[in-house]
């Protein structure tokens, strides 16, 4: 069979077995040729390999950003092409630019019959979205048009030029039919859309206990973590099994908790603090050495929670940790917000060049450390990497009673809400300085919408829930599909060439908008959010992907159990209403929200509930359908949330009685 008739025949059984399912085709259209050349060639420089003498980072590789006028140029020359998806933290996509894009045979080919493009995979999630295959780098040629030819990661120099050559040549002979059979799937799709009628899901506690299922059935009980190896952070597994250790006194949703976050401590830096990236074996053992913001923020957030439910001083340590290195090396102290990642390598430029790799660099101490260098610091800053950062800032101020945290995480949102926000366009995804990347992106009205509600219920600043509710707005106008459900990943800000014509609505994201949407219900009682939260459950539960197990089951729980409040009211000023509050938030009891009320600045309602205007500050515990009596002290408030939450009935989304 020829490499044509065997295209052919892929593209015909994709169609076949995703035609039912326009989303799930939608994901592979254009990855049709993809394995027909039989070359999904694996890692050329293994990644623990010692690189000496490295060349300086070549410029003779004119790469191109993802723009029409690459595409344009693509088709005007009738040229593959060449799709490098990179990180700046990723040591491999280092070496391939070391030596295989330094290698001058590579350089020629690439210069004389192929388009460059390089995305940064950071800076366009949604390119990462439609093209990334299993890591970094990905390696894509493409048609003139975007569709994907060939991928595969990182490639030495001779294998490369081998897959360059062998799909120039097929190009030349089946250009016209290559084009063609792309229109026919371009064609079908649109039609698949069109015609495929996407069913409600229903929001049943069932959910709940399928996801348990699952997650003990992956666990892996020697080492934690849910999968065998590599062993990657999975903070929402780790929020499920507390919440659901605490809601049904599971003591095996407890072990698998404190168990993984045991064992992943070995990707702790022991002198810097901070978590690496990922492991590869499955005890943990043999780290990548990138520092990521997001991944601190998880598991800042995951610590502080092992140490409010555990009280162990262990896991307390690993959480100032993350909070010493994020300060030290993370933060922009003279503008506000934090940088994105740290490499893992160091590298030293001059007329000897070298590479010092994290194996070596990460078992040194810090003077050892510093003499030789720092890792090199993205200082691109994310919105949502910054939401995601600063709520966790939050919770370390409320467990930790670290005034820095909170002052740090205000100065943060401050900052990027100031350069960052467009009004009725939402926020942007990353600033760079005094400049701004203008392109809207799901995960960053998401992230940064849920830190802007944790800092008014930190705070009691009105502002912050006014530019939480004023984002979300700009989501449901510039996001949501209104005909079928959900949100898409970008706002309509993209150029949309290749696959970024798939319209593509990202489960996990969905999910924690349905997350925020349910919190905004039940601080504000506003019905809006609550049919925010509905239809978006109801999209990703009649959505036949794979849903992502502990995200599907934190949003139906969050949905299905109306929440725990503790309500101060009093004077903020007052030292007996900043006890009670600080106070509430120390009682562990997961998913509870604390609210401030000050009587001389705003309503004592919540909702349908009114609390009365008394001498002195009081706490209140509630749930949907009964409050506490007024607590005067704060070591009143452990007992009386727990006595209360006894009594609670967890009906979905209830509205509150009078």
């Amino acid at each position: 069979m020829s490499f044509l008739e065997r295209a052919g025949q892929a593209a015909r059984m994709t169609m076949s077995s995703h035609q039912n399912n326009q989303r799930t085709h939608a994901m592979w259209l254009g990855r049709w040729i993809v394995g027909m050349l039989a070359l999904i060639v694996p890692v050329g420089v293994a990644l623990g390999e010692s690189v000496d003498g490295l060349k300086e980072m070549q410029a003779e590789i004119q790469w191109l950003a993802w723009s029409d006028q690459a595409f344009e140029r693509a088709q005007r020359e009738d040229k593959l092409i060449l799709l490098d998806l990179m990180t700046v933290w990723c040591h491999a996509c280092h070496v391939m630019e070391e030596t295989t894009y330094a290698d001058p045979a590579v350089i020629r080919l690439i210069t004389e019959r192929f388009v460059p493009i390089r995305v940064d995979s950071d800076q366009r999630p949604d390119i990462d979205l439609r093209y990334r295959s299993g890591g970094w780098p990905t390696t894509s040629i493409l048609l003139p048009t975007g569709e994907v030819l060939f991928e595969a990661n990182a490639l030495q120099p001779a294998e490369l030029l081998d897959v360059l050559q062998e799909l120039d040549r097929v190009y030349r002979e089946h250009r016209d039919e290559l084009h063609q059979h792309a229109a026919e799937i371009w064609a079908q799709a649109q039609t698949n859309r069109a015609s495929t009628a996407i069913r409600d899901g229903a929001i049943e506690p069932s959910v709940i206990l399928q996801s348990m299922m699952i997650m003990s059935r992956l666990f892996d009980p020697i080492y934690g973590g849910f999968r065998d190896k590599p062993k990657f952070f999975e903070p929402e597994a780790i929020t499920l099994a507390f919440l659901l250790a605490h809601d049904r006194q599971d003591p095996d949703m407890l072990r698998m908790a404190v168990l993984t976050l045991d064992q992943q401590q070995k990707l702790v830096d022991p002198v810097w603090g901070g978590f690496y990236r990922y492991a590869e074996e499955r005890d943990w053992t043999k780290p990548h050495y990138e520092k990521i913001l997001a991944i601190q923020a998880a598991n800042l957030w995951n610590y502080l929670e092992a140490y409010q439910a555990t009280k162990s001083i262990r896991y307390k340590t690993v959480a100032e940790g993350i909070l010493s290195y994020v300060f030290r090396f993370l933060a922009d102290r003279e503008r506000g917000g934090f940088y994105a990642s740290q490499d893992s390598d160091v590298r030293i430029r001059g007329p000897k060049p070298r590479v010092i790799q994290g194996d070596d660099y990460f078992a040194l101490d810090d003077r050892q450390r510093r003499a030789i260098g720092i890792p090199s610091v993205d200082r691109t800053i994310y919105v949502g990497w910054n939401g995601q950062m600063a709520k966790s800032l939050f919770y370390a101020f409320h467990v930790l009673d670290d005034d820095e945290a909170k002052t740090v995480a205000l100065r943060t949102l401050d900052h990027v809400y100031d350069h960052g926000y467009r009004p009725n366009r939402g926020m942007v995804h990353a600033l760079f300085g005094e400049h701004a990347q203008e392109m809207s992106f799901l995960s960053d009205q998401v992230w940064f919408a849920d830190a802007l509600l944790a800092a008014y219920l930190a705070t009691d600043e009105g502002r912050y829930l006014t530019r939480a509710e004023r984002l979300v707005t700009d989501l449901v106008s510039r996001f949501e599909d209104r005909e079928v459900g959900g949100f898409y990943d970008h706002g309509g800000t993209v150029e949309g060439r290749g696959l970024l014509r798939i319209p593509e609505k990202p489960l996990r994201l969905n999910l924690q908008a349905v997350l925020l949407f349910c919190d905004l219900y039940y601080v504000t009682e506003q019905a809006q959010y609550r049919d925010l939260a509905d239809r978006t459950l109801r999209f990703v539960l009649g959505d036949s992907r794979p849903h992502p197990v502990a995200y599907t089951a934190l949003a139906t729980h969050r949905f299905l159990h109306y929440p725990v409040h503790i309500v101060v009211v009093g004077d903020r000023l007052h030292p007996m209403t900043t006890r009670l509050f600080r106070a509430a938030h120390r009682v562990y009891f997961p998913g509870k929200i604390v609210q401030l009320l000050d009587p001389e600045r705003e309503s004592l309602e919540v909702g349908r509930v009114s609390f009365p205007r008394l001498e002195s500050p009081r706490a209140y515990v509630c749930t949907d359908r009964v409050c506490s009596p007024p607590l005067s002290q704060p070591q009143e408030l452990h007992k009386a949330v727990h006595e209360v939450a006894s009594l609670a009935s967890s009906p979905a989304l209830p509205e509150l009685k009078p």
